[in-house]
C-alpha cells in the first residue's frame, strides 16, 4: 500500500492544511480519508489523474474532516467524472454529504454527471469493499468518530480519524503496519484528543510497523516543534509527516 500525506494539521493549521491522506491499495484502489476545508485545493493540485478518486473515507462530521466534499465534487464534475463515487461513513453519512451539498451549491447534485454510492460501516463492524476488509470502532472524541482499519491482503493500516484510541480501537491498531494518528497536544490535555505522547505509546504498546503523527495543534508546532522532533525522532519508525510525504509499506 501507498499514503501520500495531502495535510497533516488541524482546522486552523494555516501552514499544513487539514489532515487528509489518500491511500492507495495494492490493486489500485484509491480512498480519500476524510475532506476537510483545504483539502480539494490541496488534492487537485499534487495529485495525478484526479478523477480516478475510487472512494471517500469519512470518520466524523467536524468542518476539518468533511466539508471540502462540495468543492471535491464540484471539481470532478468539470473533469467530466462519470463513474459513481463510493462514500463510505458512520450511520447518516448520505444525509450528511447531501445536506453539504446543498448548502453549499443549491440544487447542484442534479447537475453532477456522476452518482454517490453510499456504505455505512458502524462501530465494531467489518465490510468488504474494493477489495479491501474494513474494520471501524468508536474512538474518544467530542463527536462521534470512527477509527478505519483496512486489511489489503497481509497489509494492516490504520487511521484514527479524530480522538483517543479506547479499548475497541486499540484491537484495530494492534499489529498494523501502518498508523496515521491525531496527536493534537504535546500530552494528554484534552479529554477528547490523542497526544504526541500518548501516540508514541501506542506505538509501543500495539507493536505497530511504523506510525505517523499527524492533526497536531498549529501552537504546538509553533511553539514545541523542537521537543515533539526530539520525541518522534528519538524513536525508530516513528514519523511527523509533512504535506506531500510519500509513504509505501
Amino acid at each position: 500500500m501507498e499514503i501520500f500525506f495531502l495535510g497533516v494539521g488541524e482546522a486552523c493549521d494555516t501552514a499544513h492544511g487539514n489532515s487528509s491522506s489518500l491511500i492507495t491499495a495494492s490493486n489500485g484502489a484509491r480512498i480519500l480519508l476524510d475532506c476537510g476545508f483545504s483539502v480539494p485545493h490541496q488534492y487537485f493540485r499534487t495529485i495525478e489523474q484526479p478523477a480516478e478518486l475510487d472512494c471517500i473515507w469519512i470518520s466524523h462530521y467536524h468542518g476539518d474532516h468533511f466539508l471540502g466534499l462540495p468543492l471535491l465534487f464540484l471539481r470532478l464534475w468539470q473533469l467530466g467524472r462519470t463513474k459513481p463515487l463510493t462514500i463510505v461513513g458512520q450511520k447518516g453519512i448520505d444525509q450528511k454529504v447531501r445536506a453539504a451539498l446543498e448548502l453549499a451549491y443549491p440544487t447542484f447534485e442534479k447537475k453532477l454527471s456522476f452518482t454517490f454510492e453510499f456504505h455505512v460501516l458502524h462501530a465494531q463492524e467489518t465490510i468488504s469493499l474494493l477489495g479491501l476488509t474494513w474494520y471501524a470502532a468508536l474512538t474518544q472524541h467530542s463527536q462521534y468518530n470512527l477509527g478505519l482499519r483496512l486489511e489489503d491482503g497481509p497489509t494492516k493500516f490504520y487511521y484514527s480519524g479524530d480522538g483517543r484510541a479506547g479499548k475497541h480501537a486499540k484491537a484495530l491498531i494492534q499489529g498494523c503496519d501502518f498508523v496515521v494518528h491525531e496527536s493534537f497536544s504535546l500530552v494528554d490535555t484534552y479529554p477528547y484528543h490523542g497526544s504526541v505522547n500518548s501516540t508514541l505509546q501506542l506505538a509501543d504498546e500495539m507493536e505497530v510497523g511504523q506510525i505517523a503523527l499527524v492533526h497536531l495543534d498549529h501552537e504546538v508546532r509553533r511553539n514545541e516543534l523542537e521537543t515533539v522532533e526530539k520525541m518522534v525522532f528519538a524513536r525508530e519508525n516513528t514519523l511527523l509527516p509533512v504535506a506531500e510525504d510519500r509513504v509505501r509499506f
